[in-house]
């Protein structure tokens, strides 16, 4: 299945007719917007380096979604995004049923957030959307 993304999320923003902080955390579908910003973080690495885009979305057809694969040489990193500010186990749910899936582990598996603390867990790697950086330097 394909999912649209912008490659600006001040112009989706704009279009949605948001202009401040105020609007955006009321907005319905602010979760969709931080998955975009985070999605469009990954691609501008792997062009700023010089590599071709391999993200892909992932939904089968009872619903079951991985917001983004990172297709590498030997596995493929698995990637959620939750605009949640508080950790839950409940982030890493289709992650495990994709792992299950492929055979992946929780080493390649990771949890992009909006909370403050990164850390790694039995499920696989927390990450904080400040933190990024630390998931950026492996794709």
């Amino acid at each position: 299945m394909q999912k649209l993304y912008f490659y600006d999320t001040g112009l989706a923003c704009s279009l949605v007719r948001i202009e401040n902080q105020q609007q955006l955390s009321t907005y319905y579908q602010k979760g969709e917007l931080f998955e975009n910003l985070v999605i469009n973080e990954f691609i501008k690495q792997r062009y700023n380096h010089g590599k071709i885009n391999n993200l892909y979305f992932w939904r089968n057809n009872h619903g079951n979604e991985i917001d983004c694969l990172i297709s590498q040489f030997e596995t493929d990193m698995v990637v959620e995004i939750k605009l949640g500010a508080t950790y839950s186990t409940s982030f890493f749910l289709n992650i495990n049923y994709w792992n299950k899936l492929s055979k992946g582990t929780a080493k390649d598996s990771y949890v992009v957030y909006t909370g403050d603390k990164t850390l790694k867990t039995k499920l696989g790697m927390l990450i904080s959307w400040k933190e990024m950086d630390k998931l950026l330097a492996l794709i």
